[in-house]
């Protein structure tokens, strides 16, 4: 069996036949990416978790109380990320050739399954390590509990990896499966004596310097739940149908397509699910106020996307959230901004349809009576007011939990909601990308054109991420408040002026 997937892969990689040359370049590129970007971003990472900011973070009282909530959200957004884009998947023409076949799933599709699956658990394990430094900021690491943590982490990567193939062979079951284990760590997080029943409380009781009395049983709990999990992965293989692996492996080749030309857009847009509720509501309503009927049409058309609408506002809150607690004492305030802005920026995707329509149609002929203008104004009016009221309303409640003072985070949420807002216009009526930054841009270091294009294509993240930044930041640091906006408002209209 083994042998006749490896032969079909083999005629498959054969159509394209590569030189020696072109094996070298792959090694020379590799080498280069790892030099100019992965050891300055891995150096960054180290410094960032070994500051005295992030070392307060992870070695607080809170941490191992926080620690159950994130890993069961890691396993649910697994399970959820499977129903779109799951692990056991080929290229098109390979998964209709093999899925079609004779040949079981289990041996299909155990390839990707498992390169898949490895990524994963060094991600966790190398996050787990970081943390356990964090952690233990005294500088006092002692090998064997390091290795006992990296294994623990290297467990919850095994988990995480099941159940992202749990949302691809099961994707009617995965939502709710998703929202109970996510309900669970919340109540797990918030009443600790649950800890020692569930699985993501007992990486709770695992955590450096917690000292449990549970945590043995708890790692052997956990390594027989690891176990029992990877005894299911045959079944939920053979589960894998044939429309469903197409389906994916056919939006994942489109969406990476998109990706390589930069036009991220597009990528996001082939994953986003058609309206399938409320379709028998008037989104466009005979009224006065033409604001009125902008907002109601907007609304009406978030409404029919319920799953795209509820990811949006439940992001929302929590950028709120890191926003707030940016605020608290000795909190890395500029790393939770950065991270809260581009939430933020992230969950304003599901309620700014209104503004990529307006940005597509701007630079024809007005179709609906209206200026480019007034319409594009009129559909920013919908993101706005959720967001508004979201982060506000979370922001005031969180500052009431923590105990801080509500003016100065609700001020900051209210500038970081604001400049999201007018990242995601100027993002919409960016464009594809303008010819010229194709043009190879030579240096000492190297050609700089493929950095520059990616900015360009990440502007938008890039722009939030400053902007939450400079939000939380604004009453130490009030110019960059200042520089950021300005920035912002200076591309987009230049980019409004130009629209096509």
């Amino acid at each position: 069996m083994s042998g006749r997937v490896a032969a079909s892969i083999r005629v498959w990689r054969a159509r394209t036949v590569r030189t020696s040359g072109d094996r070298a370049y792959v090694v020379y590129l590799a080498l280069m990416v790892a030099l100019v970007a992965v050891a300055p971003f891995a150096r960054a990472v180290w410094l960032s978790v070994t500051s005295a900011e992030s070392i307060a973070v992870f070695a607080s009282p809170a941490a191992p109380r926080v620690t159950p909530l994130v890993v069961a959200a890691l396993w649910a957004g697994a399970m959820l990320v499977g129903r779109d884009r799951g692990p056991a998947l080929r290229p098109p023409f390979l998964t209709h050739a093999l899925a079609t076949s004779d040949l079981p799933r289990t041996g299909a599709f155990r390839g990707p399954l498992q390169r898949a699956g490895a990524l994963l658990t060094v991600l966790t394990a190398v996050a787990a390590g970081l943390v356990f430094v964090g952690a233990r900021g005294d500088g006092a690491v002692e090998p064997l509990a390091l290795g006992m943590f990296v294994a623990v982490g290297a467990l919850v990567g095994v988990i995480a990896a099941v159940a992202w193939l749990a949302g691809q062979a099961l994707p009617r079951a995965a939502l709710p499966v998703a929202l109970g284990v996510l309900t669970l760590g919340v109540a797990t997080a918030a009443a600790p004596g649950l800890q020692p029943f569930t699985p993501w409380g007992w990486i709770g009781l695992l955590y450096p310097g917690t000292g449990s009395a549970h945590a043995l049983p708890a790692l052997i709990a956990l390594v027989a739940v690891s176990f029992a999990l990877l005894a299911t992965v045959p079944i939920l293989m053979n589960r894998l149908g044939l429309t469903e692996l197409l389906a994916q492996a056919t939006r994942w080749d489109s969406a990476t397509t998109h990706a390589t030309g930069m036009d991220l857009g597009a990528a996001t847009a082939v994953y986003q699910n058609r309206p399938h509720r409320g379709r028998r509501l008037r989104a466009v309503r005979s009224v006065r106020s033409w604001a009125w009927m902008f907002l109601v049409r907007d609304a009406v058309g978030a409404v029919r996307t319920p799953g795209r609408l509820i990811v949006g506002v439940l992001a929302l809150a929590a950028g709120a959230t890191l926003i707030t607690l940016s605020f608290a004492p000795a909190a890395p305030a500029w790393a939770l901004g950065s991270a809260a802005g581009v939430i933020v920026f992230a969950g304003l995707g599901p309620l700014t349809d209104g503004i990529r329509h307006a940005a597509s149609i701007a630079a024809d002929y007005p179709i609906y009576g209206v200026s480019d203008e007034q319409l594009l104004a009129g559909h920013a009016l919908f993101p706005f007011a959720v967001t508004v009221v979201v982060l506000l309303a979370v922001v005031a409640a969180c500052a009431l939990v923590v105990g801080v003072g509500g003016a100065a985070p609700l001020v900051s949420a209210l500038a970081v909601g604001l400049l999201a807002i007018a990242a995601r216009v100027s993002n919409a009526v960016k464009g594809p990308l303008p010819p010229a930054l194709l043009t190879p841009i030579p240096t000492p270091m190297g050609d700089l054109g493929a950095a520059v294009r990616l900015a360009w294509a990440l502007d938008g993240i890039l722009f939030a991420a400053l902007a939450g930044a400079a939000a939380v930041t604004v009453f130490a640091a009030p110019l960059l408040l200042i520089g950021v906006p300005a920035a912002l408002i200076g591309i987009g209209v230049q980019r409004w002026r130009h629209r096509r």
